[in-house]
């Protein structure tokens, strides 16, 4: 064994105590400049008075967990819409607990501590769902709404909130007899800091939607109206950040179809298929030839990094039907610009691609969709020109 000599340790012993000297003033911690002027905010601790309390069971649906939704604000007066009006605060919680059998609004599950999600697809117990802006797209018009958890003040005669998502922090649910007790601490992305409390009875409304099918086929399909193409370049639409693959949106649509706005509108029937490629491709060429496998989603609806990879299909979200959570793969026949009565959420197959030497596109699908009995949808198309979506 090699031995350490005095020496040596005696500048070590040295240069940890420069080190010290240099970091203390007298034994007080010395603290960084301060820009003349500055106030830290100070987090002033909210009592709320008011709470609503909403089950939402399995929303992701699996067994994953079960969602509850919190709402909690100071008094406020309301406009004849049902608006508040400030001032006020307010605080919406998005909670996932331990996923009920019964799918029933059980308060025994509430209790507990959530922290902040560890990514964006972890729905795991015990955790809270960050705040985002939900965009809601009606006829005409384009609303975008905060959403999950997030916290909200409004000005005196305000309606419009001032919204801060919440990204971290913790919240603790305790039951105390026939009362609950709900503390935390949250920090949203505008780096406020929010305490709250407030203490009470919870009486929950049950929330849980009606599930909407995924796939209404009764039987297998032949695609043969298919004659017009679209591609839209994602990039790393799953930010991996290591150049391993680029995401092409590809439409394979029927006459009727309209993409003017970059979406399908007006009336037929198209393929919306995810496909990965190489990072170096470029969509103006097209879709690179070879056969594309669809990869498989975990229970919590995630895709393992390692399947991330050139020549993947990737299967439809499950229980998305609307920008800009739809993604994946689907069939979906429409009508006037709605969902008509046939589409399907695609979770197995495979599409080759072939290329002609004129830069056609042959296009051989052999899919099937999410349903228990697993209808096939199968196309094989050849196609001259396409046009890119922004």
């Amino acid at each position: 064994m090699k031995r350490i000599s005095a020496r040596y340790l005696f500048a070590l012993w040295v240069l940890i105590a420069v080190q010290w000297f240099v970091g203390c003033d007298g034994g007080q911690a010395v603290q960084p400049p301060q820009p003349e002027g500055y106030v830290e905010r100070v987090a002033q601790e909210v009592s709320f008075n008011n709470i609503e309390v909403y089950y939402m069971g399995a929303y992701l649906g699996d067994q994953t967990s079960d969602g509850w939704l919190i709402k909690l604000s100071t008094d406020m007066e309301m406009d004849s819409a049902g608006n508040p009006i400030g001032p006020g605060s307010m605080v919406q919680l998005l909670l996932n607990t331990p996923y009920n059998d019964d799918q029933e609004a059980n308060v025994d599950f509430l209790g507990g501590i959530y922290t902040s999600q560890t990514n964006s697809g972890d729905f795991s117990v015990g955790s809270f769902v960050s705040g985002y802006i939900n965009i809601v797209e009606l006829p005409g018009e384009r609303l975008e709404q905060a959403d999950a958890t997030y916290w909200a003040e409004l000005g005196e005669g305000a309606t419009a909130m001032d919204c801060d998502l919440v990204d971290d922090g913790a919240v603790e649910i305790r039951r105390v007899g026939d009362h609950f007790e709900i503390e935390g601490v949250l920090v949203g992305q505008k780096c406020r800091k929010h305490r709250f409390v407030w203490s009470g009875k919870v009486e929950p409304k049950d929330y849980v939607k009606s599930e909407v099918s995924n796939s209404t086929l009764r039987a297998d399909m032949t695609l043969d109206r298919l004659s017009r193409m679209y591609i839209q370049d994602r990039g790393d639409i799953y930010y991996l950040g290591d150049e391993s693959y680029r995401c092409f949106t590809l439409f394979l649509a029927s006459e009727g179809v309209d993409f003017s706005s970059g979406k399908p509108r007006e009336s037929g029937e198209f393929l919306r298929l995810d496909m990965l490629v190489a990072w170096q491709s470029v969509a103006s060429d097209g879709i690179p030839a070879g056969t594309y496998r669809m990869t498989n989603r975990n229970a919590d609806t995630s895709i393992d990094r390692l399947n991330l990879i050139p020549f993947t299909l990737i299967p439809g979200l499950p229980n998305r039907f609307t920008y800009p959570y739809w993604s994946g793969s689907w069939y979906v026949e429409l009508t006037n610009g709605r969902w008509g009565q046939n589409y399907a959420r695609i979770d197995e197959g495979s599409v080759v691609v072939e290329r002609d030497i004129d830069g056609a596109h042959r296009f051989v699908c052999r899919l099937v969709d999410c349903s228990e009995a697993g209808y096939a949808i199968e196309a094989d198309v050849r196609i001259e020109e396409f046009e890119l979506l922004r």
